[in-house]
C-alpha cells in the first residue's frame, strides 16, 4: 500500500525533532541564565565603584569625607557625578561617617552569592570576606569600607 501523500512527516519523525529542540532549549537556557546574572553583577560593579569613586574624590578635593549623606541630600560634587540611579532611589543604600568607620552600604540587591563575588572581584580582591568591598549580614548588601580604624 502507498502513502497518499509522500512528502509529509510522519509522527515519529515530528516527535524526534521535538525532542531534539527540546533538549537544545534545556542546555542553552543554563548558559543564558548565567550571562545574564554575570551581565547584572557586572553593571552593578561599574555603578557601585563610580559612587565611591566620586566619594572618594570628593574626600581628595575637601580634605575629608562627607560627614552625612542621603540620596536626597549630598554634596554637589558628589551628585553631579553620580548617575540618577543613586538618586531616584534604584539602588537602595546609605552612607556612615564616624570617627573610625566611613562605609557605605548598599542593600536589597536580590544577588546570588556568586553575583556578589563577581562584583567583589571587579572592584575589589575578589574576597568578600576581606579588603574594601565586604559582604553585609546574611547576604543582604555590599559594604564598601573608606576607612577602618578597629
Amino acid at each position: 500500500m502507498q502513502a497518499k501523500n509522500p512528502r509529509a512527516f510522519s509522527l515519529v519523525e515530528l516527535m524526534v525533532v521535538t525532542t531534539v529542540i527540546g533538549i537544545l532549549a534545556l542546555l542553552a537556557v543554563p548558559g543564558v541564565t548565567a550571562a545574564a546574572q554575570r551581565a547584572e553583577a557586572t553593571a552593578a560593579a561599574n555603578d557601585i565603584r563610580v559612587f565611591t569613586n566620586a566619594i572618594e574624590f570628593y574626600s581628595t578635593t575637601e580634605g575629608g569625607y562627607p560627614p552625612k549623606m542621603t540620596y536626597r541630600e549630598m554634596p554637589d560634587s558628589i551628585g553631579d557625578y553620580l548617575p540618577s540611579t543613586w538618586k531616584d532611589g534604584t539602588y537602595n543604600w546609605f552612607y556612615v561617617n564616624t570617627s573610625n568607620l566611613i562605609y557605605v552600604y548598599v542593600y536589597n540587591l536580590g544577588f546570588t552569592p556568586e553575583q556578589a563575588v563577581r562584583i567583589d572581584s571587579i572592584i575589589d580582591d575578589g574576597s568578600i570576606g576581606s579588603g574594601k568591598i565586604r559582604m553585609a549580614l546574611n547576604g543582604s548588601g555590599l559594604i564598601h569600607l573608606f576607612k577602618y580604624m578597629p
